[in-house]
């Protein structure tokens, strides 16, 4: 379910509606909402707290889940999350094991987002353990930009950041110059940790795992 149903679904419950919601419109206007609830916009973090306070919840119970995908693929996405991002041999041995049995058994009935999160993690390895920056560029090609200037990241498009991080890492290790790059880095930093509050604590290690992996 998606931020702005999920938002509509819970002020439907309370018996509120936008307008009452909305109060004076100071911090958020009914047409604003409405665009939210519509999936046309994203909340920005001041307007999604907003919100979460209006509605009486924590922010991160507002965020997307994966309830409806199989258990047996969330286990095993949930024990290729767990991995650190830069570990091991054998650990990346266990990301790919993984990677192998989602791609088996679950990838053709995916949605589109789980398909991103797969593609993105398997890139990530591919980068680091070749150290060829290129085996990612196809997959930042087709999704870097569409979360290039969001404030609001979700958990599988993290996969894509640290794929980001680690080809601007080998690069650097290449000597190529990433100055630009570097700033970028700095910029998704300063957003994500305006996450700390926003992701589930089950899932609180994943985004630790992309802020080092950004500092690496």
């Amino acid at each position: 379910m998606l931020i702005g149903q999920k938002i509509k679904e819970i002020r439907i419950e309370k018996g509120v509606s936008r307008p009452d919601f909305c109060g004076d419109e100071q911090e958020l206007t009914v047409r604003q909402l409405s665009r939210i609830e519509s999936g046309a916009s994203q909340p920005s973090l001041p307007k999604l707290d907003y919100i979460a306070r209006r509605l009486g919840v924590p922010v991160y119970s507002l965020m997307p889940d994966f309830s409806a995908l199989p258990s047996a693929y969330l286990e095993l996405k949930y024990q290729i999350l767990r991995e650190p991002i830069y570990g091991k041999e054998e650990e990346y041995d266990k990301k790919e094991a993984c990677l192998e049995e989602i791609e088996d058994l679950f990838y053709e009935q995916l949605p589109n987002e789980e398909k991103v999160w797969f593609e993105a993690t398997r890139a990530t390895i591919d980068v680091i353990r070749s150290g060829r920056p290129e085996y990612g560029e196809t997959v930042l090609d087709d999704y870097f930009k569409r979360i290039y200037d969001k404030e609001l990241f979700l958990i599988n498009e993290l996969e894509v950041i640290n794929l980001y991080f680690a080809t601007v890492l080998t690069k650097i290790k290449q000597g190529q110059n990433q100055i630009e790059e570097i700033n970028r880095i700095h910029s998704f930093l300063v957003r994500l940790t305006n996450h700390v509050e926003l992701i589930a604590p089950e899932y609180l290690f994943a985004l630790s795992n992309t802020l080092f992996s950004g500092l690496a």
